[in-house]
């Protein structure tokens, strides 16, 4: 099992990536935000969670004109209106505005209030849908050699691919499409676009288990980012601690309501904050191979009493995770859709 577990942590062999949502990548005024865990499964499906593209981006650096007007000239007061017109110019030939008030805190701020206060709608997934930005699957390397093969460099355009001295790695960058996004069970399916095939054959990936596990279950593990930074992996022990029925609603602060519900796994065993998205494997002993088989989704919390006090007295110390036979049904079906 050693050398397996090795195979899951080695950037070259492991199936655990980074999605990340890129403006502007052609042009000069490049930002990456929202950054979360992904593992690829293979025919260039990738899994994560789901509730990263309910987040909102605070004041966006590029957006459609399309979200210009179906957002901001729709809900913004007349009063104010003026300010964006001002503030983010369109770019010749394009469709696209460019936020021009960049390093201008107090403008920025005064903007976002007023898009809060508007009920803006700039959840991640709005801003895909409306092509301000797109999400990418992130995948960085000691060497500059894609996996280890420096043949299949010559696949991606130079924006794609580029060098970051500081980290003493090398970034490539492939463009995905979001294909289903379920809220309650918080999973997001993409599938990888706009790539040559010899590079999604080339990314390592991991078959799937759809069993529902029960509690005690053996051979468990987690395969997440490492505890320092988001560049290193580790693979630990995990446990199923418990089977629950999850009932979790959220608001947010345009006006958005969620729940999050269904069957999950209560994890026993470290997590990282910021693990979201990484997978839960199973490894059997007579294949020697571990499969995926859940997504870490949530934190859950015990209760201490402290002082003789127990409201925010909370340690955030067990994982929730998303069992994928959740979703069987419909991931077998863009399988099917991927293989044609």
């Amino acid at each position: 099992m050693k050398e397996k577990k090795l195979e899951l942590i080695d950037e070259n062999t492991s199936p655990l990536f980074r999605i990340m949502s890129i403006y502007n990548l052609n042009g000069q005024n490049v930002a990456f935000a929202n950054n979360i865990c992904a593992f690829h499964v293979g025919n260039g499906i990738v899994l994560s969670v789901a509730h990263n593209l309910r987040s909102l981006d605070a004041l966006p650096i590029l957006i459609s004109d399309d979200f210009f007007e179906n957002e901001i000239v729709a809900k913004v007061s007349a009063v104010d209106l003026p300010l964006f017109n001002q503030h983010y110019n369109s770019i010749p030939g394009t469709t696209m505005r460019l936020f021009a008030g960049g390093g201008n805190a107090p403008l920025i701020e005064q903007l976002t209030l007023i898009l809060d206060n508007a009920k803006v709608d700039r959840r991640y997934s709005k801003l895909h849908q409306t092509n301000c930005c797109k999400p990418h699957l992130v995948a960085t390397f000691r060497n500059n050699a894609f996996c280890g093969d420096t043949a299949l460099n010559i696949h991606f355009a130079a924006k794609n691919s580029f060098p970051e001295p500081p980290l003493n790695r090398h970034t490539f960058l492939i463009e995905l499409e979001l294909l289903d996004e379920f809220v309650n069970e918080d999973i997001a399916i993409y599938r990888i676009i706009n790539t040559h095939d010899d590079i999604i054959n080339k990314l390592p990936s991991i078959d799937i288990d759809y069993e529902t596990y029960d509690t005690g279950t053996s051979n468990y593990f987690c395969l997440q980012t490492a505890p320092y930074d988001n560049l290193g992996r580790i693979v630990n022990e995990a446990r199923i601690e418990g089977l629950f029925d999850n009932f979790n609603h959220q608001l947010d602060s345009v006006g958005n309501s969620y729940i999050m519900d269904g069957l999950r796994y209560l994890i026993k065993g470290y997590f990282r904050f910021g693990s979201s998205g990484s997978p839960y494997l199973i490894y059997n002993d007579e294949t020697e191979k571990f499969k995926v088989n859940a997504v870490q989704s949530q934190a859950s919390y015990i209760q201490l009493s402290i002082d003789g006090k127990m409201d925010g007295n909370m340690q955030f110390v067990n994982g929730v995770a998303s069992p994928l036979s959740l979703i069987e049904t419909r991931l077998k079906e863009r399988f099917l859709e991927a293989e044609h």
